[in-house]
């Protein structure tokens, strides 16, 4: 029960800290907002037309499978092969999805939240950043216990910052979810990005206007830290991977919109008590090198 206490104490520590930050962070984004709304030509729930750079693929990671679980699986990205989906279940779901006024609290304090990915091209299993992002993780927690991505597809592959977008209620970067949810940047700022295997959320230029939609990061990308960041891959960046190297449809005039149907079959939350899973702690731990855990 000590344990228990002092993780939630902990967490109210982090919690008042974070809304101080939210606080200074809305008055920025406030006086830039104008400046960027007028810069962006093309609006719309996108993540790739405000972007700037060139794109960084992942050619190496660490070689310690003690260090990095992503390690044994992790390829220069021109030497993945395509995944070759499975066909989709037919009925499909009913689309468009449901809305939503706002999201119901589901997050426990003392929980350590998990998501399994279940794909028409394989398993992949997010830690989620409860801490770092608690609004937006609750946000994606309630969705996927509502099963609201199940028979979703993955719409869109933004190969300019390696990034594949998905969790549109109707398969579309326009789909409004009905609420939205602050920015809450202070993962991403920490690390200078998005690393390989990046969860993250997809948002329109105005300020805390991320819904439902979401992309995962399958290179280290260019993207500047303007997005949520809250969870990363521990498992199944082989899958990532692959669904990124599948081949953009010829007929696209974007030239984003993956070749072939990938759906993500099923969301499911995993919550107890733990560590997080790989080296993912909180940036601003030190990480021991020889076990990837929180020093």
């Amino acid at each position: 029960m000590a344990g228990k206490d002092s993780k939630r104490e902990a967490k109210r520590a982090r919690a008042a800290a974070r809304e101080a930050a939210r606080r200074r962070e809305r008055q920025r984004t406030v006086q830039t907002a104008i400046v960027v709304l007028i810069a962006v030509v093309i609006g719309g729930t996108i993540i790739g037309l405000t972007l700037r750079g060139e794109n960084t693929l992942a050619s190496e990671v660490p070689s310690d499978p003690a260090s990095d679980p992503l390690a044994e699986s992790a390829t220069a990205l021109a030497d993945v092969e395509p995944c070759v989906p499975e066909p989709a279940p037919s009925p499909g779901p009913e689309l468009p999805k449901s809305t939503f006024t706002e999201p119901e609290q589901v997050l426990d304090d003392a929980q350590n939240y998990v998501a399994v990915m279940e794909t028409s091209c394989g398993r992949m299993v997010f830690q989620l950043f409860e801490d770092d992002a608690p609004e937006t993780v609750n946000g994606f927690v309630f969705l996927a216990q509502q099963g609201f991505f199940d028979g979703l597809d993955i719409f869109r592959n933004a190969t300019s910052i390696s990034a594949l977008q998905t969790g549109a209620g109707d398969n579309t970067n326009t789909w409004d979810l009905g609420y939205t949810t602050p920015d809450e940047f202070s993962r991403a700022e920490a690390l200078g990005g998005y690393p390989a295997g990046a969860l993250a959320m997809a948002k329109s230029p105005a300020p805390d206007s991320a819904g439902s939609q979401f992309f995962m990061v399958y290179a280290d990308s260019s993207l500047p830290p303007e997005y949520t960041l809250f969870g990363q891959l521990v498992e199944g960046l082989d899958v990532l991977q692959s669904i990124g190297a599948i081949p953009t449809a010829p007929d696209d005039p974007t030239g984003e919109t993956p070749g072939a149907q990938v759906v993500i079959e099923s969301i499911t939350i995993e919550a107890g008590e733990g560590e997080p899973l790989g080296p993912v702690g909180p940036p601003t731990d030190s990480l021991d090198a020889e076990t990837g855990t929180a020093g």
